[in-house]
């Protein structure tokens, strides 16, 4: 059995929290071309959008660099706004607390923040009328330190 920890499986981990979630609508990962088209193929609002910017592998150790999006759409007088942002900041709150206290009891693995997360407000981002935040989370997973789970003949 293999303990190797993929970009899938940090997805998957996310995934899960996005459908337990009851605010969350809609889950999406992919790169920043394809929250465009996320947020204007779905009408489910808030929306979860996670983008990888960068992997590093250091003693037995991964860390996942992901952009962590939560947008939701705005009344065309942005009179919903400040709830917005509100909303959307409690959401990525929830998820860093979800993180760090391994809540999906499904997995055998721990997944730790290792940077000090920070949220940053957006307004108009991708499509018109859209507002929330994007957080960067740096997610850390141990990995096996033996070559048994390389698939080699």
């Amino acid at each position: 059995m293999s303990n190797q920890r993929s970009y899938n499986q940090v997805i998957d981990f996310l995934s899960g929290f996005t459908a337990q979630h009851l605010q969350i609508k809609f889950f999406k990962s992919g790169f920043r071309f394809d929250l465009n088209t996320a947020e204007t193929l779905t009408n489910n609002y808030p929306l979860i959008f996670v983008e990888p910017t960068s992997h590093q592998y250091i003693n037995w150790v991964q860390t996942y660099s992901l952009r962590i999006y939560c947008l939701d759409v705005k009344e065309k007088d942005s009179s919903n706004e400040q709830d917005i942002i509100s909303d959307c900041l409690q959401i990525l709150n929830d998820l860093v607390k979800y993180i760090q206290n391994n809540t999906n009891q499904t997995t055998d693995f721990d997944y730790q923040i290792t940077n000090q997360p920070f949220s940053v407000p957006v307004t108009n981002y991708g499509v018109e009328f859209c507002s929330g935040w994007y957080s960067d989370v740096d997610i850390e997973v141990t990995i096996n330190d033996r070559d048994c789970d390389i698939p080699l003949n």
